[in-house]
């Protein structure tokens, strides 16, 4: 998380000079694999985000000597539990840094594995299959969120449902909680608006997944619109249209254009600001602040922030600057929504595969909870790890949609948005055995929350938004009826993992 310090008195905020404030950072669009000169992983990830904070370093010392800066960049801090769960073995022990960036949205390049000698195996198969192996498991789980690809034009060869089902096995099978598509890459930057491409995004939408889309320009953009358009007023993509969320990457590369900010404020589309540098990034805030306020919707709820690594390096340092820049219009929950709170709304289904099953939840609670008391249970379960289990992901909790709060101080608590304390963990034994979910959660009074329940069925957790209205009502009823209640850390402990077994 990015730690930064009020350089000035900002009355109109309630700020105080030297106040500091904590921001969660997601990086909504980075690649992994091997294309060409291209090579990265996760520990390439944190190699860079530690690089990327060496240079916002270096860059601040000129912005606060020509006094640019509202607040100054001074430290950053992991969060605990991830950072303890890397600390829990030797070989995780070294990546335990880059911690500028908390989660990273990860997705295959048009890689060595992009392509199949077979007319029968889509395209990406491979690729979706490495983007997996890291994102499904301990300890890069914690740290990433992996996207699928698929070639459309897949389609006009062999089987004409190749793409889709790539995309279904991804989600279903992998676990990867979104899709990647490079128009120009892949080459159907002119059949963008096709019967195959409709077919895609209805799947996508149906599944609940966000698409992130390559724009290079404005008019791509509105190839992209004019897709979504054609499926509007027809019953068989009225549902799809209700979940379906598209990100164009880059913005167009055409912050001056006014007609991004006509597409952006249409419920389905959000920007991704990498690639942006130099003028363009005051132009894209500046516009995205005057032309794209709705009813109930905050401009800043459709920006995206992302570094395009490998294919870009440090130019997301400039973005970063810009938003706690005097310059920068918006507040520090404007911020805080671009910079991580966007990416995890778009992505907050927690994960989940066809290898779950229904379960009865069961729950326990732990009054008067002091931190070492929610410490001993994580531990517990971090010591799992080591003993035949696997960690498919750690979604933490968050706002509902449109509710983000105004973020405050440390000094009065340092709450983000992000619940810290409050998360979803998806735990299955390695042996292939059944997932579940292990969902945490910490009241303001201190009371301590723990329910075990199965991925499939009705009694299920669909969302990481912390809200009470966002539960089923069975599954409500449920957990407050049968909660049990722990007298000490070692039962609460010990009962979590009887539930799990």
């Amino acid at each position: 998380m990015l730690v930064v310090r009020a350089v000035e008195d900002i009355p109109e905020q309630g700020i105080k000079k030297d106040d500091r404030f904590q921001f969660y950072v997601v990086d909504a669009h980075h690649h992994m694999g091997k294309e060409k000169g291209h090579r990265n992983s996760p520990s390439g990830a944190y190699d860079f985000y530690a690089l990327l904070w060496f240079e916002l370093q270096r860059m601040v010392k000129d912005q606060l000597e020509g006094d640019l800066l509202l607040f100054e960049p001074i430290e950053v801090v992991p969060p605990e539990l991830p950072s303890r769960l890397f600390s829990s073995r030797a070989s995780w022990a070294r990546m335990n840094h880059g911690w500028l960036v908390d989660r990273t949205i990860v997705f295959p390049y048009t890689d060595d594995y992009s392509k199949s000698d077979s007319p029968d195996t889509p395209s990406f198969r491979v690729s979706n299959d490495k983007i997996a192996g890291w994102t499904t498991r301990a300890p890069h789980s914690t740290r990433l969120i992996g996207f699928g690809r698929v070639d459309p034009k897949d389609s006009l060869s062999g089987s004409p449902d190749r793409p889709v089902k790539e995309i279904k096995r991804a989600v279903k099978v992998l676990g990867l909680r979104g899709l990647k598509l490079h128009p120009l890459a892949q080459l159907f930057v002119d059949e963008i608006d096709s019967d195959y491409m409709r077919k895609i995004m209805k799947c996508a939408g149906d599944l609940g997944i966000p698409v992130i889309m390559d724009t290079r320009n404005t008019r791509t953009v509105l190839r992209i619109q004019d897709l979504v358009n054609s499926m509007r007023g027809s019953k068989k993509y009225e549902k799809t249209l209700t979940q379906l969320s598209i990100i164009l990457a880059h913005c167009g590369m055409s912050p001056g254009d006014p007609r991004l900010y006509e597409v952006l404020r249409d419920p389905v589309f959000y920007g991704e600001t990498s690639t942006l540098h130099g003028k363009d990034v005051p132009i894209l805030f500046q516009m995205a602040h005057e032309r794209m306020g709705a009813p109930g919707v905050q401009w800043s709820e459709k920006l995206l922030f992302g570094t395009d690594y490998s294919f870009l390096s440090v130019q997301a340092a400039e973005i970063i600057l810009h938003l706690i820049s005097r310059d920068f219009k918006g507040t520090l929950g404007d911020i805080q929504r671009i910079i991580g709170g966007n990416a995890l709304t778009l992505a907050q289904t927690p994960f989940r595969t066809d290898n779950g099953v229904k379960r009865q939840p069961k729950t326990v609670v732990y009054e008067k909870c002091e931190p070492t008391v929610t410490q001993e249970l994580e531990e517990s379960i971090i010591s799992l790890l080591n003993n035949g289990w696997n960690m498919s992901s750690l979604d933490l909790m968050i706002p509902p949609r449109h509710t983000w709060p105004n973020i405050q101080s440390l000094e009065r608590g340092g709450y983000n948005g992000i619940h810290l304390d409050s998360y979803v963990m998806t735990l299955h034994p390695k042996n292939g055995g059944t997932e579940f979910h292990v969902w945490v959660r910490m009241n303001p009074a201190g009371l301590l929350s723990c329910t075990v329940l199965g991925t499939k069925g009705t009694l299920v957790l669909d969302t990481a938004e912390f809200a009470a209205q966002r539960l089923g009502q069975e599954l409500s009823e449920k957990i407050r009826e049968d909660a049990r209640p722990m007298r000490t850390p070692q039962e609460l402990a010990s009962s979590v993992l009887d539930m799990l077994s």
